[in-house]
């Protein structure tokens, strides 16, 4: 079957309506004489029936041009709503097939993506199985390292072989570095897989426990810290607190 679409000269034509209203002017005329003299008349009770009369006549006139108005423009919209409904059809057709065709590229496009996917898994136990002690020390070290990027047709798989080795080389440095910094960072850097983070977590653990040391001699009363994480959880910590009569205090 040919699917070649021709566009055809003249497809689509119309003529445009023209309308004679050759009483324009005398209705206008009038009606602006009918406007002025009610703008000028001072209303009694003798000129107010009179007046009211003539204005009932030019209301029934622009009454009775309104419905041929309505009517005309009815007749006149015929024809193209007919036309817009066709075009519409035509339009839902090609918009369903288009639909039809994405569904189905990103059907493929996932397909290629675990198909490469699996390719860069069997890449990486080849290198890994030169450092055992990585998957030792990470367990989840391929995921960590797994980006969506590299799953994208645009990223060669020379590209993910040498962000690989590099990021395994690194990950065991740092992993090192962790450990003669000692147990506890080496812990951390186990849980977050970064040295950075997990620099970042032990600071924050040791500021946590100089904090409450210091309220614990502040006071001489025990104290305890809890952090709470998240608007939710810390609104419903709150209100436990508050609803339980329990002495807090609030830090951000």
């Amino acid at each position: 079957m040919n699917f070649d679409i021709i566009e055809k000269q003249n497809d689509v034509t119309y003529e445009i309506p023209k309308v004679n209203f050759p009483a324009y002017e005398e209705y206008k005329e009038k009606a602006e004489a009918i406007a002025e003299y009610i703008s000028s008349l001072e209303v009694n009770e003798e000129n107010i029936k009179e007046t009211k009369g003539i204005l009932a006549d030019a209301r029934k006139l622009t009454d009775r041009l309104n419905r041929i108005r309505i009517d005309m423009k009815k007749e006149i919209l015929q024809n193209y709503t007919a036309f817009e409904s066709d075009l519409k059809e035509i339009t839902g057709i090609v918009d369903e097939a288009d639909q039809k065709l994405r569904e189905k590229v990103r059907e493929l496009d996932e397909q290629e993506r675990d198909a490469k996917g699996a390719e860069i898994r069997e890449l990486w136990k080849k290198r890994v199985y030169a450092f055992p002690e990585l998957e030792k020390l990470l367990p989840d070290a391929f995921h960590l390292w797994l980006n969506p990027k590299h799953l994208n047709k645009s990223t060669s798989m020379k590209s993910v072989e040498a962000d690989m080795t590099e990021w395994i080389k690194n990950t065991l440095a740092d992993a090192k570095a962790a450990e003669r910094m000692g147990d506890e960072y080496l812990a951390a850097f186990i849980q977050c897989g970064s040295l950075s983070r997990a620099i970042s977590i032990i600071e924050i653990q040791k500021e946590n426990e100089e904090r409450i040391r210091s309220m614990k001699e502040d006071s001489g009363e025990e104290k305890a810290m809890f952090i709470v994480y998240g608007t939710k959880d810390i609104s419903l910590a709150e209100r436990l607190l508050k609803e339980n009569e329990i002495n807090y205090r609030k830090e951000k």
